[in-house]
């Protein structure tokens, strides 16, 4: 078997993930005026203690966070369906029911 080349690697990368759906948190915090920068950084934590949400989150670095931008809003979804409830929907169901 071939082993592919560093370009076919990065090319595939790219071929299957959107660079333009992932951002860093303060211009994540540049489209949702008004939230603060400690709110994002518990939901940051959050969406990592949580299996469905921790892929829209990497940190390659201490000071470096990349946020994915469908999954972060599929997770303010869920959290808002599940406000007030004792027992939780999973995220499944509300990414079901949000189309």
């Amino acid at each position: 078997m071939v082993k592919p080349t560093l370009k076919e690697l990065i090319e595939a990368a790219e071929n299957e993930v959107n660079v333009e759906d992932w951002y860093r948190q303060k211009m994540l915090l540049e489209k949702f005026k008004g939230m603060s920068k400690s709110t994002l950084d518990g939901f940051c934590k959050e969406m990592l203690d949580i299996q469905d949400f921790a892929e829209g989150i990497i940190k390659p670095g201490h000071s470096t966070t990349f946020i994915h931008y469908p999954t972060f809003l599929w997770f303010l979804r869920w959290k808002e369906a599940n406000k007030y409830l004792v027992k939780k929907i999973p995220p499944e169901e509300v990414l079901k029911k949000c189309g």
